[in-house]
């Protein structure tokens, strides 16, 4: 069918003259036939091709080779420390490790499935240690995610056009893009989860049992490198307890057609994320207790005044980090449409939408204390946008067909797109920005880590050689951009009695970028013998210390 374009101001004048015009400019159809829209044989090339552009928009041909550095360094250089360490030190796969040596100085510790971290590791045996790597690994993990996601977009929609923009809003979330280039796990969960929904989706189209275990799989996946991206499998197995007690979900038949062989499938994935936890706890446990979080952190924790603070701070997340709030208050909006005309929307959709918006407000309540300070945590909550996204856009489809074909209808679905590619592309700019709070720490205090190393083997300080980095408030982040093991603030707090402990372990010196730790006279043993310099960083020898405290304490 030719979509005719009318010209409004050629019409009648009529008592609703004006209403009438802007009726028909809403309702203006492109004068092309709707199969233009649908051309899924090669419609994956331009999603490719617009992933590449809104990538060189935010100038990651640039951030793709920059240390880690700007918001969450911290966790970056955990995850890139366990890497190295699978790198340099040949760790077997379920003994992972970190520059930060702990209590029992042998740095042991898990959390996430190392999976990644090791593959990563095993690049650099093959193309050298380059951060670069790792940061493409992750980037190229969540365009199969996207791509994924656009593909079931497409098949729902049958409409190519709506997939790309629908898909490539969840590039165009300052959250999204920034991690996407980076180092941490919850994007490749998310990832995977995007890949496990869209073959569930084929699952519940074709009914074979290829693509059941292969949703299983990526789920299962995901559910590894981080529990939150379990959110969407958790969701449909809401969908199978409401077949089980024979609410349709499906005009005409069931999805589940074998409930307990693929009731079976669901409780492997999370035997398996049991299993993984249980032994990443209890490794955790045995070594070095308390590095990285392994439980809960609930808002039934926390006073009046404390869950107001967390609120304050969740509210100017959704200011920057999120999507532009106009964009939130959209989807908001979508999501209330869907509702309101819940007898009209598809009903696969409508269900996974709800059961998500449960799992988003139960996820929020017992992760609620993190949500202050770290914006990666809700990264697998977004799930619910694109579910929304195909609830709403199927529902006028289907039941306001002469909006779905108008031209303003899709203009406006682009025009979001391109305003949050533009919201993005600002808010990254600035988390790299020498100048702007989020790169602060690295910009004054620990860039001159990264070029340390040979200074040090000129001082011939060895790379098996212990430090203490007396300023770091971290884990790993000064331990990891100069390659030595030791300890942290963190690990010793500046207590005398531990840091002698560390000396007992094999500390040999002692590094300092804080002068502020020199108005500390309880720690003054350890700079008296300063043997370097290096940008902001002083370097000093603890080693004829630390026999005498040997022999102190003897």
């Amino acid at each position: 069918m030719i979509y005719v374009m009318e010209d409004p101001m050629k019409q009648p004048k009529t008592k609703g003259g004006f209403l009438q015009v802007i009726q028909r400019i809403i309702m203006w159809r492109l004068p092309v036939s709707a199969k233009y829209f649908y051309f899924p044989s090669y419609s994956g090339w331009f999603f490719a091709a617009l992933f590449v552009i809104i990538s060189l928009v935010y100038n990651f041909q640039e951030i793709l080779f920059k240390p880690p550095q700007s918001i969450h360094q911290w966790r970056q250089c955990d995850c890139l420390s366990i890497t190295l360490n699978y790198y340099q030190d040949n760790n077997p796969f379920f003994e992972p490790s970190i520059h930060f040596l702990g209590r029992d100085g042998s740095g042991k510790t898990a959390s996430d499935f190392p999976l990644i971290y090791w593959t990563v590791a095993q690049l650099w045996k093959v193309f050298g240690h380059h951060e670069f790597i790792y940061r493409l690994f992750v980037l190229v993990f969540y365009f199969a995610g996207l791509l994924a996601l656009f593909k079931m977009c497409e098949q729902v929609l049958k409409d190519s056009t709506l997939a790309l923009t629908g898909a490539l809003l969840l590039f165009a979330s300052p959250t999204l893009a920034y991690y996407s280039n980076n180092f941490l796990m919850d994007i490749p969960a998310f990832s995977a989860a995007l890949i496990g929904l869209w073959f569930f989706y084929r699952f519940s189209q074709n009914r074979r049992n290829i693509h059941f275990l292969l949703f299983l799989l990526f789920f299962a996946l995901g559910g590894l490198l981080k529990i939150s991206s379990l959110i969407g499998f958790f969701a449909i197995i809401g969908l199978f307890l409401l077949e089980l007690f024979n609410i349709r979900i499906l005009p005409d038949r069931k999805i589940f057609f074998s409930p307990l062989k693929q009731a079976v499938g669901f409780f492997i994935v999370l035997a398996v994320q049991f299993l993984w936890y249980s032994y990443a706890s209890s490794y955790s446990a045995e070594h070095n207790p308390g590095v990285f979080l392994l439980g809960i952190l609930p808002v039934w924790d926390l006073n009046k005044s404390q869950i107001c603070v967390v609120v304050e701070y969740i509210i100017d997340h959704m200011k920057w980090n999120y999507f532009a709030r106009e964009t939130q208050a959209i989807i908001v909006l979508f999501w209330l449409v869907v509702v309101a005309h819940y007898k009209k929307a598809n009903r696969l959709f409508l269900l996974l939408m709800l059961i998500l918006t449960l799992g988003l407000l139960a996820f929020a309540t017992i992760f609620f204390q993190p949500l202050k300070d770290h914006d990666y945590y809700t990264i697998n909550l977004f799930i619910l946008i694109p579910v929304t996204w195909i609830s709403f856009v199927l529902l006028i489809k289907k039941h306001y067909s002469g909006l779905y074909a108008g031209f303003l209808f899709r203009a406006l679905l682009v025009a979001l797109l391109l305003f949050n590619v533009n919201f993005t592309r600002a808010r990254i700019k600035g988390r790299y920005s020498a100048k702007a709070w989020q790169n602060q720490n690295y910009i004054e205090n620990t860039r001159h880590f990264v070029t340390i190393g040979p200074y040090l083997d000129s001082i011939g300080i060895r790379k098996d050689d212990k430090v203490i980095s007396i300023s770091d408030p971290s884990t790993n982040i000064s331990l990891y951009l100069m390659n030595r093991k030791g300890w942290t603030e963190l690990g010793v707090g500046r207590n005398p009695d531990v840091i002698k402990r560390t000396i007992g372990q094999g500390a040999r010196y002692v590094f300092v970028y804080d002068e502020e730790v020199y108005d500390h006279e309880h720690l003054s043993f350890l700079f008296t013998n300063k043997i370097g310099e290096h940008g902001n960083i002083e370097i000093y020898s603890i080693s004829d210390g630390g026999n005498s405290i040997k022999d102190d304490q003897q």
